[in-house]
């Protein structure tokens, strides 16, 4: 009987090696299981709630924060706007005198 089952296990085992020979395809993939649909009404419920939700966890800046943050942001743009007039001004002087050449 232990002779039997070993000509058995070679069989299949030599079955298997042939069919992974002839078959270099990639099996196909299994379907995916159909997801059940959610009413329009449901998912716009779900949606405002994790909206209200969400919206409570903001942080809002105080006065003083807000007002500091504004007068760097304005002192930068002046800044931005002073260095890139300069450069304007010296590049179009130099292109005249390149000009003028």
């Amino acid at each position: 009987m232990a002779e039997n089952e070993k000509k058995v296990a070679e069989t299949a085992q030599a079955s298997v090696a042939e069919a992974d020979k002839k078959s270099e395809a990639p099996a196909p993939k299994a379907p995916k299981p159909k997801k059940e649909k959610v009413k329009f009404t449901e998912r716009a419920k779900k949606f405002w709630r994790d909206y209200k939700s969400e919206f409570k966890k903001i942080v809002w800046p105080s006065k003083e924060e807000t007002t500091k943050s504004t007068v760097v942001v304005i002192i930068t743009i002046a800044v931005f706007a002073i260095s890139i007039g300069i450069l304007d001004f010296l590049f179009s002087k130099g292109l005249t005198l390149l000009s003028h050449l």
